[in-house]
């Protein structure tokens, strides 16, 4: 079953890859100014987000020790248009003690193991380590966001009630299709940009109409 959930995996990929052309997902200038943008991007648009970095560039902010040093009052202020920045800032100051304890080493982690370390820093959960762990460590993961489980449904797959179950569903099926760690980054931002189309067109337009 898991070989044929990959094929259906590497389906759906191969389909939206041939309806869209993007570029590289997820830009950042450095591992951790991706590691910020990650935990800024719950619960917002990625154009708040990119305010709130550019805040933080002009400010001299986009390293784990100035985080760490920054006033919290201060860097609330900075990041204040990707909305809930209280929590977001409390956020960003332990995923640079992380940093600080575990940086040197983490890449060296099995992928289990640093998924599971990096859900110990509060205010990271499921999503935004998986987003870390793919786009920062480049480990084979697939982002089971709410536009991939909405992509998944519309397949014919099963969803789970929330992000960790689907993701417990397929995460073999994820390793049988095969995908590179680059496809399956590019596999993310596909979805994300088929998923706004979907809002109008459905995604079993986007799924069953073009497809082919």
């Amino acid at each position: 079953m898991d070989i044929i959930d990959g094929v259906k995996f590497r389906s759906l990929y191969e389909c939206l890859a041939a309806q869209f052309d993007i570029e590289d997902w997820w830009p950042g200038e450095s591992d951790f100014e991706i590691m910020v943008g990650a935990v800024l991007t719950q619960n917002t648009t990625w154009t708040s987000v990119e305010q709130a970095i550019a805040n933080l560039k002009d400010a001299d902010l986009l390293t784990p020790a100035a985080i760490a040093d920054c006033p919290v009052t201060t860097l609330e202020g900075l990041i204040r248009p990707s909305g809930s920045y209280t929590r977001k800032a409390a956020t960003l100051k332990h995923l640079a003690a992380w940093l600080e304890e575990h940086g040197e080493r983490a890449g060296s982690m099995d992928s289990a193991a640093l998924r599971a370390s990096l859900m110990s820093i509060h205010g990271i959960g499921p999503e935004t380590a998986d987003d870390i762990l793919l786009y920062v460590f480049h480990r084979p993961v697939f982002i089971f966001d709410a536009y991939a489980r909405r992509m998944l449904d519309a397949a014919g797959m099963s969803v789970g009630a929330d992000y960790e179950k689907t993701r417990a569903l397929h995460q073999s099926a994820v390793a049988a299709s095969g995908l590179s760690v680059s496809e399956l980054a590019h596999f993310h931002g596909l979805i994300v940009t088929a998923g706004k189309h979907a809002r109008t067109a459905g995604w079993a337009v986007l799924l069953f109409s073009k497809a082919k």
